[in-house]
């Protein structure tokens, strides 16, 4: 997507808050004036009271003075408690944007990902981009205004002096011109080494059994002290690169001080400037150098924000691999979990060999199926077709007479579930993961799932109340696949899929579990995908995944129309 279309997206999200922003800028606005009024009351306070030998005048003048800075200190306290409001509500609607994209993303999005990367994205990146839409848009305006308003009143005291104080504006406009562009590459530099570290940490504590396994603690830790060393590089010349875009300002922000001291001097001693007028205009200088910075660094913030801006939009530009259709029909009333596969074909990609080609199938609802496979040859695949977190390239899958790509995601994936080898564990407790799939299910039926899967609660420290700990590392694998198990009894789908699930389990366990399965789930479909072609004994027929075909090794199905 082109940077013009990006910020436009961008910005869609600080369009809908545009009422309360304008509150913002009001009150900002005002505050703004207020402190635009106090040099020209301390000019009054000098000309007309102290010179004047008028001490009434001096007294009303500071009290003005006084007002002036006690209201201006209260709506800049109540304009950031909104700002703040505003700032948050931005960003988390950002934030939930993207996490929304991605998990509409397939499985092979993820799999050519670094979560670090991922991560630092969804987190630094957009908050960057946040600060940007919220932080420069009041700046700009506020800065505008401000300066605005010290202009005219500086051009009011002396349109003299006014000219000399920004005769080094274009030499500043040069610098940054120049420094800009330096900018944007180290921010990303700097961005990519962030996510680098962010990824580390992420696998190897994910893996420190392994690092302490085979005694490799010092050389990751040296590995990190490298990943180190080269973000410390890119940020001091970050750094750099910002105190030059910040001091030369500075630099020359100083020079056009000086010249006004010196030309507005002599023009008090010729009788052409009263002293209180020298020292409002020195006043309104240095209230002016503060937005004509801002105006200026704004240049250089948005060449930081572009960085980050073109690092999420890389995730909001990949489509989805599969979405649910705009008008979805309905499964039948009398569903009973019947997949017909015809002429299906898929591969990962236009260059790629097929994984899938030809399979023609028909399981009849209620069955037993066993798909035997060594690894790598596609069961995964086609469990991932039938979920449908791909389409076919050819050919079509079908539950119930209808079109897998005619239904809705979240029914197809209620109707169809997975129960996989790499039990999947979230934060929390076993009830927690035992109901995620269906989260109004009470107590009681997340207890009975749990006992009808072989989990039993009443072995564990807190009973269904445990907490499974990070990735479920306080559960035993055995443990873990019962909770996925129970989770899909829970869920109670026309289709039950059992990727090697009992794998963790012993021989007698799974043994218990499968006749529990076959009961609880007796009259709905059952497909069974292992490597042991003794624990689909009992299936109604076994097929075979082999050169990118279905066999049928062992018994009987339906031929395919």
């Amino acid at each position: 997507m082109g940077r013009p279309s990006a910020f436009r997206w961008l910005f869609g999200f600080v369009l809908p808050h545009r009422l309360r922003l304008a509150v913002v800028l009001v009150v900002s606005f005002v505050a703004s004036g207020l402190a635009l009024g106090q040099p020209y009351l301390t000019k009054l306070v000098i000309d007309d009271g102290l010179l004047g030998r008028r001490l009434d005048l001096v007294a009303l003048y500071c009290g003005l003075l006084l007002a002036c800075a006690v209201l201006g200190t209260g709506l800049g306290a109540l304009n950031r408690w909104h700002y703040v409001t505003l700032s948050g509500e931005i960003l988390f609607a950002l934030r939930e944007a993207v996490f929304r994209h991605l998990q509409r993303l397939s499985p092979a999005f993820f799999g050519q990902r670094a979560s670090g990367d991922l991560l630092s994205r969804v987190d630094g990146d957009v908050a960057e981009i946040q600060r940007f839409a919220v932080d420069t848009l009041l700046a700009a305006v506020n800065g505008v205004l401000t300066l605005a308003g010290t202009l005219a009143l500086m051009l009011t005291l002396s349109p003299r002096l006014t000219l000399l104080a920004f005769v080094t504006l274009p030499l500043q406009l040069l610098a940054l011109a120049r420094l800009r562009p330096r900018v944007e590459l180290l921010v990303r530099c700097l961005r990519e080494r962030s996510a680098e570290i962010t990824g580390f940490f992420i696998e190897r504590l994910a893996a420190m059994k392994l690092v302490q396994a085979v005694g490799a603690e010092e050389r990751e830790a040296a590995a990190l002290g490298g990943l180190n060393r080269r973000f410390l590089g890119d940020l001091q010349r970050l750094e750099l690169v910002g105190f030059a875009a910040g001091s030369v300002p500075g630099l020359l922000n100083g020079i056009g001080a000086a010249v006004v001291f010196l030309a507005g001097g002599a023009m008090v001693m010729d009788g052409q400037l009263t002293v209180g007028t020298l020292v409002a205009f020195v006043a309104y200088l240095s209230r002016a150098v503060g937005p004509a910075n801002t105006l200026l660094g704004l240049l250089v913030a948005q060449r930081r924000a572009r960085v980050s801006l073109d690092r999420v939009r890389a995730i909001m530009d990949q489509a989805p691999a599969v979405l649910s259709p705009a008008q979805p029909l309905p499964l039948p009333d009398a569903a009973c979990g019947r997949i017909t596969i015809e002429g299906l074909r898929f591969a990962y990609g236009p260059q790629q060999p097929p994984v899938l080609d030809g399979i023609d199938a028909v399981i009849p609802g209620g069955t037993k199926i066993g798909i035997l496979g060594a690894s790598g040859v596609g069961k995964s695949t086609l469990i991932d077709l039938l979920h449908r977190h791909y389409d076919p390239d050819a050919g079509r899958i079908l539950l119930d007479g209808v079109d897998l790509r005619s239904l809705d995601l979240a029914l197809l994936r209620r109707r169809i579930a997975v129960v996989a080898q790499d039990t999947v564990l979230l934060p929390g407790s076993l009830a927690d993961n035992i109901r995620y799939a269906t989260p109004t299910a009470d107590d009681d039926e997340v207890r009975r799932a749990a006992e009808r899967a072989q989990l039993f609660a009443d072995d564990l420290p807190r009973g269904l109340d445990t907490p499974v700990g990070e990735r479920g590392s306080t559960l035993s694998g055995g443990q873990r696949q019962r909770v996925a198990i129970a989770r899909a009894l829970l869920q109670d789908p026309l289709v039950l899929i059992l990727d090697e699930a009992t794998s963790a389990v012993d021989q007698a366990a799974a043994g218990r579990i499968a006749a529990s399965i076959d009961r609880l789930f007796a009259g709905r479909t059952r497909i069974v995908i292992s490597h042991h072609p003794e624990r689909l004994a009992d299936a109604d027929a076994v097929l075979t995944l082999e050169q990118s075909r279905l066999v049928l090794s062992r018994g009987s199905l339906e031929p395919a129309a």
